[in-house]
């Protein structure tokens, strides 16, 4: 025993020796049937009886038992090996092997005196063998921010470090924040002779292109060890699986070192992911080809919505109107008289009706379809609207009154609006504007409308809506209560030179009523729509009872499609209250998804698409960076050594005076009461007094 300790004062050891010893001398001092048979028995009857009462009352004061355990914590020696490509193909396979080896020996004799933890590292960090070909870039400050944050306060005796020294992602470890007081002992892998290379260094493009426009892809070229050489660099587009070129630039490279940017324009003809190849031609005694081309993916997306401005006949607001709509690239208008032949209201998205319906032109038919397709739809009400019509059409305001008389009203603009929101300048500006031409009449505004705009009449303001707002069973309407659009341009023109708040209100209402709701039951998304190799693909999926309540009940299955028609089929797994799944990492190529389920006897469907691109940052440079492996092993205290000198490690680990187990002591108290061989023993002490006493006939 180390140390022993009771719960009360020392002096009740003494008490209950006494205790322990009167108890004993009442039994046994006066048991005259003993003393006649045997006169050694009483004595030894009473110790057995004494040590066992004593036994238990020391028991009762809570003993503690506290000991002290030495332990050894011996020193922590990680290998850190760096395996992405750059390291597999800038070296030769002998020299890795005999690295392997001889870490292998290294590991077999130190396993004794150190704790070897391994790792490897390229894009991230793996205490698993991964395979070098797939880690197409390099790290080298996350390994060494991962062994400062995690061993920071453990016996870490050294550190050996294998890599070629590039990086190409992260930042420079020498500037990395790393608490390491243990020795980097770095091993040089790599080759730092630098060859012969031409390159496609970086590519640079808009990843989102609208229809039609036109965009630059600009990229750098780099070449080494090439100077009187020449070449070109060329852009192509990717149909159907052949390259079309688009356009190339000789060049001449002049020096060593060297280094040109060019620049290709094109035109966005294509909807969708368009693939587009940069490449150089190769030049004679280069190190790699690889490096010689990019893939890059451009999203070319068909966003304009298509708007047919329908006039009962032309008009001076048609024009400011389309001048308006034009200015924004994501819009393409028609502009089409009620006389004329009309196309069906399904091919656009939005439908604005200038004095329409009229009693010349009832346009019954397109005002079935755009009901009925829930077309949004923009009524601007003048002189020539019949108002019988226009109050059966619509459910924003209903105008009566039976006159074809107007007033000029000037627009107040409502502050508590908040379906969207306009400039600052807007309300100071606006209600200095000249007056639109409005219906006389009583105006009843419909249940939900909105208003942006009231009729000030001279020089009494009204509640009568001038622009107003409905979105009723999803079918957004509204509706300008005047003409003369014109003049609100042309004055604000005349007075600013610019048409901002006129525009902004036009456009902002525009925006408002054409935006699309997405009201689909079910529901498919990847987080990205253009991954690299390097990244996985993540899917989540939203499934909405007949409340729009999200439930994952059903199982959903997910179908992944290359190129090629080849398929990739998952159940998508349930979390929380919707569907997730990591479908890992996918070749470059375009590919697109299909999901399912079913739920409430509905067949549910959702699809999309997304792009992987490929890096080849482990083939922009092959030269090793050995410069950077000797300001690291010097700032810790370390040391380089080269594939050839690796068996060095076993001296200088093994006889740094510095690494060495870490002793300490451990207290553990523990109750007596835990003991039971203590128990065991009372008990027997018992036994014992019990069993002399029945034999020489104490009982």
């Amino acid at each position: 025993m180390d140390n022993l300790q009771i719960s009360y004062p020392t002096y009740f050891l003494f008490f209950i020796a006494v205790i322990a010893m009167l108890y004993a001398l009442s039994l046994y001092i006066n048991d005259k049937r003993i003393k006649e048979n045997k006169g050694w028995l009483p004595p030894i009857l009473g110790i057995l009886r004494f040590t066992s009462v004593l036994g238990v009352l020391f028991l009762l004061l809570s003993p503690l038992l506290r000991t002290f355990i030495t332990e050894t914590e011996k020193p922590q020696i990680i290998i850190a090996k760096d395996i992405s490509s750059s390291v597999v193909n800038s070296s030769s396979k002998e020299s890795l092997d005999n690295v392997n080896k001889t870490l292998s020996e290294f590991k077999n004799i130190m396993s004794e005196r150190f704790d070897i933890v391994e790792l490897d590292f390229g894009e991230n960090i793996s205490f698993s063998k991964s395979d070098s070909i797939n880690i197409q870039s390099t790290n080298l400050s996350k390994p060494l921010e991962y062994i400062s944050d995690a061993y920071e306060d453990q016996n870490l005796g050294a550190i050996v470090f294998l890599t070629d020294g590039i990086y190409n992602e992260g930042k420079n470890p020498i500037y990395a924040d790393l608490q390491i007081t243990a020795p980097i002992y770095s091993v040089a892998l790599g080759d730092t002779t630098r060859r012969t290379d031409l390159l496609v260094k970086n590519v640079l493009h808009n990843r989102i292109i609208y229809l039609n426009d036109k965009f630059l892809i600009e990229t750098d070229i780099q070449a080494y060890n090439s100077a009187g050489s020449k070449s070109a660099v060329s852009l192509y587009k990717v149909e159907n699986g052949k390259q079309i070129k688009l356009g190339s630039q000789p060049f001449s490279i002049d020096k060593n070192n060297y280094f040109k940017s060019f620049q290709f324009e094109i035109d966005a003809n294509q909807v969708g992911n368009v693939k587009y190849v940069i490449s150089v031609n190769r030049i004679s005694n280069e190190i790699s080809s690889s490096n010689n081309s990019r893939n890059i993916y451009v999203e070319v997306l068909d966003a304009r919505q298509k708007i047919l401005l329908l006039s009962d006949a032309p008009h001076p607001d048609i024009k400011a109107i389309k001048t308006i709509i034009n200015s924004n690239k994501n819009y393409e208008v028609d502009v089409a008289y009620a006389k004329d032949a009309l196309s069906s209201i399904k091919n656009y998205d939005l439908v604005i009706l200038h004095n329409l319906p009229s009693e010349k032109h009832s346009i019954t038919t397109q005002l079935d379809e755009i009901n009925k397709n829930k077309k949004p739809v923009f009524f601007i009400v003048g002189g020539n609207t019949d108002m019988r019509k226009f109050n059966n059409t619509q459910n924003v305001v209903n105008i009566s009154g039976g006159t074809k008389s107007t007033n000029n009203v000037t627009p107040i603009i409502n502050k508590e609006f908040s379906l969207f929101t306009l400039g600052n300048n807007v309300s100071a500006k606006i209600e200095s504007f000249v007056p639109l031409k409005a219906p006389f009449g009583d105006y009843k505004l419909g249940d939900g409308t909105k208003v942006l705009l009231s009729q000030k009449i001279g020089s009494v303001e009204t509640q009568y809506p001038l622009l107003a707002y409905s979105d009723i069973n999803n079918h957004k309407q509204t509706v300008l209560c005047g003409e003369g659009l014109w003049r609100w341009k042309l004055i604000e023109y005349l007075d600013t030179e610019d048409n901002i708040v006129s525009k902004e209100i036009i456009s902002k209402t525009i925006q408002y009523i054409s935006q699309k709701d997405d009201k689909r039951q079910y529901r498919v998304f990847t987080n990205k729509n253009n991954y690299k190799e390097n990244e996985a693909v993540l899917v989540d999926a939203q499934l909405y009872n007949e409340n729009y309540e999200l439930v994952n009940t059903p199982e959903a299955k997910l179908t992944i499609t290359n190129k090629e028609g080849e398929n990739f089929d998952y159940t998508l797994s349930k979390t929380n209250n919707y569907y997730f799944i990591d479908a890992g990492r996918f070749p470059e190529g375009n590919y697109t998804f299909k999901s399912s389920t079913s739920f409430n006897s509905k067949n549910l469907k959702s699809d999309g698409k997304f792009s992987v691109q490929s890096i080849i940052k482990e083939q922009y440079d092959l030269t090793a960076k050995h410069d950077i492996l000797h300001q690291l092993s010097d700032k810790f205290g370390g040391e380089v050594l080269y594939p050839s000198e690796i068996n060095k490690l076993n001296t200088l680990i093994g006889d740094n005076a510095a690494i060495k187990p870490i002793m300490y002591q451990k207290a553990e108290t523990k109750p007596l009461l835990d003991w039971r061989w203590i128990l065991g023993g009372i008990l027997l002490l018992l036994f014992i007094e019990w069993f002399l006493r029945r034999y020489f006939g104490g009982y």
